[in-house]
C-alpha cells in the first residue's frame, strides 16, 4: 500500500484508540494489499500479532471504512523476515479499549422504558419472533442475521425491537446501537446528499454494532435510499454485525422493493407476529395493569379481552381508561365500572377473523360460480374477475400474506399481488365494481 494510503488509514485510526496505545502500538503499522480487498498487517512477533487480532481488528475495520468506504479482509501475520522473537515492547500491553458509546442520530427514537423482554407476553402468535429476538440480543451477528419481524399494526413489533436494544445494552453498555424508523433513515440520507456529508453518514451507519430499523417497507419506491441501505446492509452483514428490521408485510410482499434487498432480507430469520389469542390478551391486560398498580379482577380482564381482539395498543388504552375511571369514581374496579368506562367497546365488539374459504364461498355465490372454479387453474373472463375480487377481499379482510393466499388460489404470490392492485385501481374508476366490493364486504360482516 502506498504511503499516502497508509497515512490515510492511520489518520482515521488515531481517534479510535487511546493516545498512548496509538503511539506505542499503531503508528508503525504497515499494510500490504496482496489482492483485491485483502490486506495483510505484518507484526514483529506472535505476541504483537495476537494483540492486533484481538483488540485492534474492529478499530482498523472502522478506519478503512472511514478512509476508503470499504472494509477489506484483514489478515494479521508475523513478518517473514522475523527470525528471532523480539521482546515485547517496553510499553505494557494495553487493556482492550472499550468501544465508544453510540453517538445517537438526531432522528434516533427514544426507547420506551416498558418495552423489555420481561414485559413482553409471548404466546402461539408471536413465539418465533420473541425467541429470535432474545437469541439476537444474546449472540448478535450469528444465527439470525438479519432478523426480519413482520405483522399488522399494534401487535408488538416495536416492543421486540426496543427489547433487543435494551438487552444488548445490558450486556454491553458501550455497544454502538442505532435504533430509528426507516423514514428517519431516508431523511438522514437526503440531508447527507444536500449537504454532501456522505462520508459521515456512511461512517455513522456502517460503524454501528447493532442497526435496528422500524417500518423498513418505507424504503420501497425510493431507489436512492434503497441503494444506500443495500450497501450499508452489506457492510454490516459482511462483518457479522447485527441487523434487525420490522415491516407490516413479509419481504416478498413489500411493493416495488428491489429483488436484491428482498433476497437479503430473506437470508436471515423472518418471523411473523399475529393478533394475540384470548388467553394472551388476558395475560397482556394483567401485565399492563400490574405495571400501573391497578387491581384487575378476572371478570374485568375477560370482558376487555373479549372486546379488544386485534390490537395490543388498544388493550393498553383500555387499561389506561380503566385506571382513570377508577380514580374518578373513587371506588374499586369491578365489572360494572369497566362496562361503564368501556361502553363503546361493549357496544361494538370486534369482528372475528374471516377465513379465506368464507370469502371464496361468498364471492362465488354472488357471481353465480362454484367455489372450486375460483380456486382452479382454469381461466375465462367472468371467472377471472370473480377470482380477482376474491383475492382482493381475502387480502383486505384476512391476515394472510400474498404467498399464503397464492396457495389458497393455486397461484404464485405475484399473481395475487397483481389481482389485489388491479381490483384496487379498477374500483376507483368503475362504480359498478366498487358497489360489488362494498356489497360483498357487508355480506361478509366486515
Amino acid at each position: 500500500m502506498i504511503q499516502e494510503q497508509r497515512a490515510k488509514v492511520l489518520s482515521a485510526l488515531e481517534p479510535r484508540v487511546r493516545p498512548e496505545v496509538f503511539r506505542a502500538w499503531c503508528r508503525d503499522l504497515d499494510f500490504i494489499e496482496v489482492e483485491e480487498n485483502v490486506v495483510h498487517v505484518p507484526a514483529p512477533n506472535a505476541f504483537y500479532r495476537d494483540w492486533l487480532e484481538r483488540d485492534l481488528r474492529r478499530p482498523l475495520e472502522e478506519a478503512f471504512l472511514a478512509a476508503f468506504g470499504r472494509v477489506p479482509e484483514l489478515v494479521f501475520r508475523i513478518r517473514e523476515e522475523a527470525v528471532d522473537e523480539p521482546d515485547p515492547p517496553d510499553v505494557p500491553a494495553p487493556a482492550p479499549p472499550p468501544a465508544r458509546p453510540a453517538e445517537p442520530l438526531k432522528s434516533e427514537l427514544a426507547l420506551n422504558p416498558s418495552f423489555t423482554f420481561e414485559t413482553f407476553v409471548a404466546g402461539p402468535t408471536n413465539r418465533l419472533a420473541h425467541a429470535a429476538a432474545v437469541a439476537v440480543s444474546e449472540a448478535p451477528g450469528r444465527d439470525h442475521n438479519p432478523l426480519f419481524i413482520h405483522g399488522g399494526v399494534g401487535l408488538g413489533k416495536t416492543h421486540l425491537l426496543q427489547a433487543v436494544c435494551r438487552a444488548t445494552l445490558a450486556r454491553n453498555p458501550f455497544a454502538r446501537i442505532l435504533y430509528l424508523s426507516c423514514e428517519h433513515f431516508v431523511n438522514d440520507y437526503i440531508t447527507s446528499m444536500q449537504k454532501k456529508h456522505f462520508e459521515s453518514f456512511r461512517a455513522r451507519y456502517r460503524g454501528s454494532d447493532l442497526l435496528v430499523i422500524d417500518d423498513v417497507h418505507f424504503l420501497a419506491g425510493k431507489p436512492g435510499s434503497e441503494e444506500e441501505f443495500f450497501h450499508t446492509f452489506n457492510a454490516l452483514h459482511g462483518t457479522q454485525r447485527q441487523i434487525v428490521l420490522s415491516s407490516d408485510s413479509p419481504p416478498r410482499d413489500i411493493r416495488t422493493l428491489s429483488e436484491r434487498l428482498v433476497s437479503r432480507f430473506l437470508s436471515g430469520c423472518v418471523a411473523r407476529v399475529d393478533a394475540p389469542t384470548f388467553e394472551m390478551r388476558v395475560a397482556i391486560l394483567r401485565r399492563k395493569a400490574e405495571m400501573r398498580s391497578l387491581d384487575l379482577p378476572a371478570d374485568v380482564a375477560a370482558f376487555v379481552a373479549s372486546r379488544v381482539q386485534t390490537n395490543i395498543r388498544e388493550l393498553d388504552g383500555a387499561v389506561n381508561r380503566l385506571a382513570f375511571y377508577r380514580s374518578l369514581a373513587g371506588r374499586p374496579l369491578d365489572l360494572a365500572l369497566a362496562q361503564e368506562a368501556l361502553h363503546d367497546l361493549a357496544s361494538s365488539p370486534a369482528p372475528a377473523q374471516l377465513r379465506p374459504a368464507q370469502v371464496v364461498e361468498a364471492v362465488a355465490r354472488y357471481y353465480g360460480k362454484k367455489p372450486q372454479e375460483l380456486q382452479s387453474r382454469g381461466w375465462n373472463k367472468s371467472i377471472s374477475r370473480a377470482r380477482q375480487v376474491a383475492m382482493f377481499l381475502c387480502k383486505r379482510h384476512t391476515s394472510l400474506s400474498f404467498a399464503e393466499l397464492g396457495k389458497t388460489f393455486d397461484r404464485d404470490h405475484s399473481t395475487v399481488l397483481y389481482a389485489v392492485r388491479h381490483i384496487e385501481e379498477l374500483a376507483r374508476r368503475d362504480s359498478s365494481l366498487k358497489a360489488d366490493v362494498e356489497t360483498l364486504s357487508r355480506q361478509l360482516g366486515v
